[in-house]
């Protein structure tokens, strides 16, 4: 397996844009009930990713959590749908009959970019290590993937490096600040604590292309090995300030302006010139953003 990464697209954003009746991700389960109801188009989704070029994709139980299922009132079981998401995985890496990786997702537990709304360090375990349990055997990699806290990082990793040889995390700095993680701690702390492990790639997702590119030059001074997965947008510094705000989403999407996929990849290969050893694309990112790094880079 080479030593250079193409990550997957988006899979919520790309449900939606597929015709899938995707509900709210901040009031509903969002892209864990396509898991119910919505499995071949899950599966299609990770083979035109493996089509367009990528070599790791990630397991889609993204939402598939106890406290957003609980939370949602619905009788969905997150162990039982995190099944369905490692075996639709397979089914597509094995279809497709190519050298792809598959991802086990380790996502927050509540909703993103809340690392208020984070519940007790034993919740956070139990969490994990259930999951963790499933992918054992059927996956080839950990991917703790748009970690708000130092806390949450730290509970998530540790359970991933006790079973995983393998694990790879990635910071997110939702908002316009990319020197601060949603908890309000900073990126630079945060890469610092972790580069004391044994994690193989830390990364940033789910953030503006732009803004990324400046959060890669802080992994860059603090670690050898990083990496990115950011959104087909840009910070629009145009717009007035908000006023007040529920979270650092309201502040991103606020300052968004959405780019091409050709846009997408002057920003990934800013990436790549700074040493970036993994690439691939967050929400608003589809299958022809990965083709296009996959054909450049």
């Amino acid at each position: 397996m080479t030593d250079f990464y193409i990550l997957d697209s988006a899979m919520g954003t790309e449900l939606a844009y597929r015709g899938y009746d995707l509900p709210d991700w901040k009031e509903s389960i969002w892209s864990a009930k396509a898991l119910n109801d919505g499995q071949d188009l899950i599966r299609s989704i990770h083979e035109d990713n493996i089509t367009a070029g990528c070599n790791v994709i990630t397991t889609s139980n993204y939402y598939a959590t106890p406290l957003i299922l609980n939370g949602m009132g619905k009788k969905y079981n997150y162990l039982e749908l995190t099944k369905i998401a490692i075996e639709l995985a397979q089914k597509a890496v094995d279809s497709k009959n190519k050298n792809v990786m598959i991802a086990g997702s380790f996502p927050p537990i509540n909703i993103s970019f809340r690392p208020d709304l984070i519940p007790s360090n034993n919740q956070l375990i139990d969490f994990y290590s259930s999951i963790s349990e499933l992918y054992t055997n059927n996956v080839d990699l950990i991917l703790c993937e748009t970690i708000s806290s130092i806390q949450e990082a730290q509970i998530a990793s540790k359970i991933a490096l006790e079973n995983f040889h393998r694990v790879w995390l990635s910071w997110t700095v939702r908002g316009i600040d990319f020197k601060l993680l949603p908890s309000k701690e900073l990126l630079s702390d945060a890469v610092k604590n972790l580069s004391k492990t044994r994690i193989e790639y830390q990364l940033v997702n789910c953030a503006h292309a732009d803004l990324t590119t400046e959060a890669i030059k802080i992994l860059k001074e603090h670690t050898d090995n990083f990496g990115a997965y950011a959104n087909s947008s840009i910070y629009d510094p145009s717009k007035d300030s908000l006023d007040s705000y529920e979270s650092v989403d309201e502040i991103h999407h606020h300052h968004s302006n959405e780019i091409n996929c050709s846009d997408y990849l002057k920003h990934v290969k800013d990436w790549i010139n700074l040493g970036a050893k993994v690439v691939g694309g967050c929400c608003t990112t589809r299958p022809e953003h990965i083709k296009e790094i996959s054909e450049n880079t």
